[in-house]
């Protein structure tokens, strides 16, 4: 399947997708200080270097589909979250205009974690309904680089739309928590002293791994505020795009307590606090030792990488897209697996006809996509209590803890998906269906859905 890239970067998102087998034909990123880097590592997609806002639409190719991560500082809960305000935030809105003109088969989007916070999700939930009303179905996730093999503790939103019209059932693709990859084994390998800059020009000139250079700029106050190092055995803090908040490196020890806004570097130890290279950067954000980054300024360097979706978690994003639209069954059933608290909130579900689920970042939240039905079952369960409800066909409606509480419910967030009940299922199936939930997912506190046959939903 082939491709489009906006918001390319150096192409962290294209690589895995290639990785996956996708043909990345065309990508758009107008910042000079990345297009060497992306040109060296991508020769066989020809790169657009004009400002998005000013292309014409035909000068997109055609595609099956498009992928990008649109600028994260409106809504980074690091900034200033001006959202909509910044013009930044707005080339969201540039990026759903092109989508809608252009209608690929399937669409990415990433964006960072606060996007889905209590200040930005209404805007979040609004641009998904532009996406919707452009003809896709909408699913969207908020997901850590973690549970996909990268070492480093990294949480994105991810928002997948594929064409209403294409008989396709996307699904996420499942954490693999098989193995945690530690920073022993991500950057253990690299015991060469890195080369030191502050503000004076990088030498082009690499020994064994290439972009070993490191930033030597002054810990300010922020920095100091808390602890930045973590273990040999531990997974990394997340990779910033700015050089001066990059982690240490694990070869020190974890920084000492003073106050609340105030840790030290362990007396005595001094020397051994540094920043991770930018090539340790790169690889605990999976890039392989080939990947060549090409800068003047170190501080382009850590842009570059912590910009970057690690390629690894793209890869697997790129493999579930690429499962869904060859595999799709229409056998296929669908079954929303949750918990109720107890019998009194079991009996308002049943008599209200309706059960619900928080909505946002909150503890037991869910991610549901817009323009979608409702998964054709609910299974509730407590303890070694079950109950598989029949849901109407309708999509999932986003409404008010207030609206809730009119009906009798006592909500305890502010935004809940609500799914319509249309009868209760007895006998051999809602037994079939606790073994299949058991075996395939597991009683799990926080609501999930899974894939079903009709075989196993209807025996």
């Amino acid at each position: 399947m082939k491709v489009v890239s906006f918001f390319s970067g150096c192409g962290g998102l294209d690589l895995g997708f290639e990785q996956a087998g996708f043909e990345v034909i065309w990508a758009n990123d107008n910042d000079p200080a990345v297009s060497e880097t992306y040109l060296l590592n991508h020769p066989s997609t020809y790169l657009c270097l004009k400002d998005m806002r000013e292309l014409v639409m035909d000068e997109i190719p055609e595609c099956d589909g498009f992928i990008g991560g649109p600028p994260c500082q409106s809504w980074s809960e690091g900034g200033k979250q001006l959202g909509l305000d910044d013009e930044r935030g707005k080339m969201f809105l540039t990026y759903i205009s092109i989508i809608r003109a252009k209608q690929p088969k399937f669409f990415v989007i990433e964006n960072v974690k606060g996007i889905l916070g209590d200040k930005h999700f209404q805007t979040f939930m609004k641009m998904l309904d532009l996406l919707r009303n452009a003809g896709y179905v909408v699913h969207y996730q908020l997901m850590n680089s973690l549970d996909y093999r990268v070492p480093q503790e990294r949480y994105r939103v991810f928002v997948i739309g594929v064409r209403n019209d294409i008989e396709v059932n996307y699904q996420f693709p499942a954490p693999d928590t098989s193995c945690v990859i530690t920073l022993r084994q991500a950057i253990g390998e690299i015991t060469e002293e890195p080369r030191k800059y502050i503000s004076e020009p990088v030498n082009t000139e690499y020994g064994k791994w290439l972009n070993h250079d490191v930033f030597m700029g002054p810990f300010d106050d922020r920095y100091m505020a808390r602890n930045r190092v973590r273990g040999w055995n531990d997974v990394s803090y997340t990779m910033q795009a700015q050089a001066r908040n990059c982690p240490l490196h694990p070869q020190a020890p974890k920084m000492i307590f003073v106050s609340r806004d105030k840790q030290i570097f362990r007396p005595g130890y001094e020397h051994l606090y540094r920043r991770l290279s930018v090539r340790e950067c790169a690889r605990i954000q999976s890039f392989p030792d080939h990947f060549r980054f090409i800068y003047h300024d170190v501080c382009d360097g850590y842009k570059m990488v912590g910009n970057a979706v690690p390629p690894r978690l793209a890869r697997a994003i790129a493999l579930s897209i690429k499962s869904a639209f060859s595999s799709y069954s229409p056998d296929l059933c669908s079954v929303l697996v949750a918990t109720y608290r107890n019998d009194m909130q079991l009996r308002m579900t049943l008599e209200n006809k309706l059960y619900y689920v928080r909505a946002g970042l909150r503890a037991g939240a869910m991610q549901f996509s817009l323009g979608m039905k409702a998964p054709h079952y609910l299974f509730l369960h407590k303890k070694d209590s079950y109950i598989l409800l029949i849901l109407k066909e309708v999509e999932p409606k986003l409404v008010s803890a207030e609206f809730l509480e009119n009906l009798g419910f006592h909500p305890s967030g502010d935004q809940y998906w609500t799914f319509e009940i249309l009868d209760v299922e007895a006998g051999e199936r809602t037994e079939c269906m606790k073994n299949y939930v058991a075996k395939h997912g597991g009683m799990k506190m926080k609501p999930y859905i899974i894939e079903i046959t009709n075989v196993v939903a209807k025996s």
